[in-house]
């Protein structure tokens, strides 16, 4: 039996990104401490709240 978790991650996303990107992404990650998946999981909550706010 699998473990449980409590905000499973069902899907699998991938894209083509240049050496430079993936240094970019690795050296981020490593500053913060954490993940490229986390990384671009709190990337994407930043934008959508950017999304969610009036524009001025």
């Amino acid at each position: 039996m699998g473990k449980s978790v409590e905000n499973p991650k069902r899907y699998i996303i991938s894209c083509r990104i240049s050496d430079q990107e993936m240094e970019t992404l690795q050296e981020i990650a490593k500053a913060q401490g954490t993940s490229i998946s986390t990384l671009l999981r709190r990337s994407l909550n930043l934008l959508e709240e950017n999304h969610d706010r009036p524009q001025a």
